[in-house]
């Protein structure tokens, strides 16, 4: 019981993390990790400004984002880490080796929140149901169209947070805005989603005691 409860904190910590974070890209299996979310942090990645300056020399968000979580581990500048990307055939394998970073390290986090998820979904989508609002049905209809359910979680977070409804954000989603695009175009702080991202954690992690 004291084993599955620290799981579920280290779970809660690792879902608010996620969803204050600008980085809602993933890298593709076969070569990268996917994009994680250190459970240490609760703040964006990489500054907005910074990202758009990377942006105009021409590297990708995926690239930048990537570079900003080896950077982060290895307390190395993102600049510096994209410019060894480059020099060294566009490997992340060689530049997360030449920093000292274990890709498995980072995929590992992310993977963790996923299976999480996935083995209490059942719980998590009945509590997300009452708090967004959405049926059992809407809610599966959105996983069936290739909504994570870790974005259903952090989306309606974010929809109360905005007052809007969370299909709004699917929509926005679905166009293929990051999470921070989102949060930027409803004019939303990190504050607030952080209040209303805790109390559906809260609400989850209570569930699921109480379901066991």
């Amino acid at each position: 019981m004291k084993k599955r409860l620290l799981t579920v904190l280290a779970f809660c910590f690792l879902l608010i993390g996620s969803a204050l974070s600008v980085n809602a890209e993933v890298m593709p299996k076969a070569k990268t990790p996917n994009q994680e979310q250190k459970h240490e942090h609760h703040h964006r990645i990489i500054d907005e400004s910074l990202l758009n300056s990377l942006q105009e020399k021409g590297y990708t968000k995926k690239e930048i984002f990537i570079a900003a979580h080896i950077a982060k581990f290895s307390k190395q500048k993102v600049e510096e880490v994209l410019a060894f990307y480059k020099k060294n055939d566009s490997s992340w394998e060689k530049t997360a080796q030449h920093y000292g970073v274990d890709l498995d390290k980072i995929r590992n986090h992310h993977h963790h929140m996923d299976k999480f998820l996935e083995k209490n979904k059942v719980i998590v989508l009945k509590t997300v149901s009452e708090y967004s609002g959405k049926t059992d049905q809407e809610l599966q209809g959105y996983l069936d169209k290739g909504i994570p359910l870790r974005f259903l979680v952090s989306g309606s977070a974010m929809a109360k947070a905005a007052n809007k409804d969370l299909g709004d954000i699917i929509k926005m989603k679905e166009q293929g805005k990051s999470f921070h695009e989102i949060k930027k175009e409803l004019n939303l702080e990190k504050e607030q989603i952080h209040i209303e991202m805790k109390k559906l954690v809260d609400k989850i992690h209570e569930d699921i005691k109480t379901g066991e």
